[in-house]
């Protein structure tokens, strides 16, 4: 028996493993490859790892002290987490594993420096992250932040040339962000009850 939820599963797998086929095209036009771990090696796992506990602990405390981070936030749940709210965690790690990896892919990879091939790395950093945050957008404060992850993600991956430590930065980041939403919103300062469906 199918589960009523999951067509919208099967709908997020679905675009995000569009978004990464779209990513291993797209990196075959690039007239260098790509370095998986980069200038940081083994490490950029770790470093990974590091950088999106971090940025996601610094979010969560903002957000826990600022009123209009929290209201924002409270009316972005009330969207996505009927969304995510029965996914299981395998299903939760599915998602941000395909998230971190096909958009790191997208806009790291591919976009950041064939913008830059045409211009600057300032070009190419701040247009793959004005893009980015675009498609990213829910609300003005959900967009600045999705631009500032951008930012970093993108100046990271210049920095280092890594891929792995982008796409764990990124699939991490997102597995935490949906985990919380899911299970503890408290955290980040909202009411502890699961929203209204």
């Amino acid at each position: 028996m199918k589960h009523p939820d999951m067509p919208p599963f099967q709908t997020i797998v679905g675009l995000q493993a569009g978004l990464l086929g779209l990513g291993f095209i797209l990196l075959k036009q690039l007239p260098q490859p790509t370095s998986q771990l980069g200038k940081l090696g083994p490490a950029a796992w770790l470093w990974g790892l590091i950088a999106a506990l971090v940025t996601y602990a610094l979010l969560a405390g903002i957000n826990r002290y600022s009123k209009v981070m929290q209201r924002n936030t409270l009316a972005t749940l009330g969207r996505l987490q009927p969304l995510f709210a029965r996914l299981a965690l395998w299903q939760l790690v599915l998602i941000s594993a395909l998230a971190g990896i096909g958009e790191e892919l997208v806009f790291r990879a591919f976009l950041q420096p064939f913008i830059s091939s045409y211009s600057n790395m300032w070009v190419g950093l701040i247009a793959a992250s004005l893009i980015f945050a675009l498609l990213h957008f829910m609300s003005w404060i959900y967009f600045v932040l999705a631009l500032a992850m951008g930012l970093l993600l993108g100046a990271a991956y210049q920095l280092s040339q890594s891929l792995v430590l982008v796409m764990v930065w990124h699939g991490v980041y997102d597995l935490l962000a949906l985990w919380v939403l899911v299970h503890a919103p408290q955290l980040l300062g909202l009411p502890a009850k699961p929203l209204a469906r």
